[in-house]
């Protein structure tokens, strides 16, 4: 999907992910599943889907990860995305190991974001180790 869709064709494909998860005529993981897809294509997400058996080459890996493909080819020759070559040489990379990866990479980042934010400010750290209170490493400009 392009995300190019107008605010009435949103409002109708959130209508209809809506009335999939009323319809028992189908299992609920397939309602569900129809349904999560539709509300994303809805809110105007990019969407992907894909065969977990079929393996993808880097074109069809790069997109998913969100990197370009000669990033993609780095990742793969440093050893951070698992990867096979067929008989012809060409590469080839299990679904899995790109979930994985993702999986992985987004947790290192949501890590660093929580250490980025409970770091403290250069300021702030000055004047503890000067045994200032906060109000006057405030008014001297500290924090």
């Amino acid at each position: 999907m392009d995300g190019g869709l107008s605010n009435t064709d949103r409002d109708r494909v959130a209508a209809f992910a809506e009335l999939m998860t009323s319809d028992t005529r189908l299992p609920a993981e397939v309602r569900d599943g129809v349904a999560t897809l539709l509300g994303l294509i809805a809110t105007g997400h990019d969407v992907a889907i894909i065969d977990t058996e079929a393996p993808l080459s880097p074109n069809e890996a790069a997109p998913l990860v969100g990197v370009s493909r000669p990033l993609l080819n780095q990742l793969l020759d440093d050893g951070h995305i698992e990867f096979f070559e067929t008989p012809g040489g060409h590469r080839k990379i299990q679904p899995a190991s790109v979930t994985a990866y993702i999986r992985d990479r987004d947790i290192v980042v949501a890590q660093l974001a929580a250490a980025r934010a409970a770091r403290k400010p250069h300021g702030e750290i000055i004047g503890e180790e000067l045994g200032l209170t906060a109000r006057d490493a405030r008014r001297l400009g500290f924090n």
